[in-house]
């Protein structure tokens, strides 16, 4: 168990990081006194699993880009009133 400060964390926190990802556990804390883990995720957390998006198919529209001159037409016939 190694405990370091926050500011030997936030100024060395590569170091822990590479040492993290390696096994190691590093408490971060103050005053002598542990308040966080650092540690390395399992693999399976946070990985690039494919989604389906197949539930949304025809419900999803583009609509009109807010910035073409159609737009700004309709923008301006409604500030003027028309």
């Amino acid at each position: 168990m190694k405990t370091i400060s926050i500011h030997d964390a936030k100024t060395n926190l590569s170091k822990y990081i590479t040492a993290a990802k390696n096994g190691e556990k590093i408490y971060i804390g103050g005053f002598g006194k542990a308040e966080v883990l650092l540690i390395k995720i399992p693999d399976h957390v946070g990985s690039k699993a494919k989604r389906n998006f197949s539930v949304s198919k025809g419900k999803v529209t583009v609509s009109e880009d807010a910035f073409s001159p159609s737009s700004e037409r309709s923008v301006s016939e409604l500030l003027l009133g028309k």
